[in-house]
């Protein structure tokens, strides 16, 4: 097994070995700002994944976690104060941020060479299918969001 692997496994190992406890928290690359700068660090590191020659995309993926470590910190004690509505929007900003790093992935692995299991079309299709299922009364922004999600997809057709 090659060095990185061991590395890996121990991580995983040392990280698991504490799921049942209170959670482990060693912060390493905290930046400030957290629930304002937590989807513009995710668009840097996913725009960097796009770069081939990136050497800071790791890095930037670390950063954007432990805002979504922080986040998570957070909504914890929102609850604990209960503060109910503050801990569902932080747990919301979560659960979005890591839909938008899911997707990314899942779009960065239909880049040839990599092993791909939903077409980037699929994504694509299902937020317009989500956006004109919203209620909700439209809005210029909205609609502008369809109508470029529209055009993405007539792209990779």
């Amino acid at each position: 097994m090659a060095q990185i692997e061991f590395l890996m496994r121990a991580v995983i190992n040392f990280y698991k070995s504490n799921d049942r406890n209170a959670p482990v928290v060693i912060k390493r690359v905290k930046e400030y700002d957290s629930e304002e700068m937590f989807m513009a660090r995710l668009e840097r590191a996913i725009f960097d994944s796009c770069d081939e020659d990136c050497k800071a995309t790791p890095s930037r993926y670390a950063i954007w976690g432990e805002d979504i470590r922080s986040l998570s910190i957070s909504a914890k004690e929102a609850m604990k104060n209960g503060n109910i509505e503050q801990a569902e929007k932080l747990i919301n900003q979560v659960i979005n941020s890591m839909g938008a790093f899911i997707d990314a992935q899942l779009i960065l692995s239909n880049l040839p060479g990599n092993v791909s299991f939903v077409k980037s079309k699929d994504i694509i299709k299902s937020y317009i299918t989500s956006l004109l299922e919203n209620k909700e009364p439209s809005d210029p922004e909205k609609d502008y969001l369809i109508d470029s999600m529209k055009e993405i997809m007539k792209s990779i057709e």
